[in-house]
């Protein structure tokens, strides 16, 4: 199973970010082989395209500190689920969700998108894919 992390850093040792869509990287952990990505969130609109590229290549699980309801919408499907962890690493987020100890979320945890453009905005020009700044790393517990 992959799982997506928002995160401040590009490691296992960095905190989970405040705000899923505006995270600094997002990480992407295989829960099989226990490696991860890292995947700098460039997006200079916020416009989340990023996160549908995301669901694409498999991720199931997205892990988060707080989350707004633009970025709920995109990644809370029926194949997908957004759990809650916040005041702690990506590692120890990745150790609770394994162990089954993170909130299942419903609903998003803040009322109002940071930056959130008109649905015609968000469409309109190139749409930048925020995948730049990867690498592959191992996971040990």
């Amino acid at each position: 199973m992959l799982i997506l992390i928002g995160s401040d850093g590009n490691s296992l040792d960095s905190p989970i970010a405040k705000r899923f869509g505006h995270a600094s990287y997002f990480i992407m952990f295989n829960t099989e082989t226990k490696t991860y990505e890292a995947f700098e969130n460039i997006a200079e609109e916020h416009n989340h395209d990023n996160l549908q590229d995301f669901l694409g290549n498999g991720v199931e699980a997205f892990v988060v500190g707080n989350i707004g309801p633009h970025a709920f919408e995109i990644i809370n499907t029926p194949k997908s689920k957004v759990c809650l962890a916040r005041k702690m690493s990506v590692s120890e987020s990745i150790t609770k969700f394994l162990n089954g100890e993170l909130e299942h979320l419903t609903k998003p945890t803040v009322k109002k998108s940071i930056d959130h453009h008109r649905e015609s905005d968000r469409h309109q020009g190139g749409g930048q894919h925020n995948n730049t700044g990867r690498g592959h790393h191992g996971f040990d517990e």
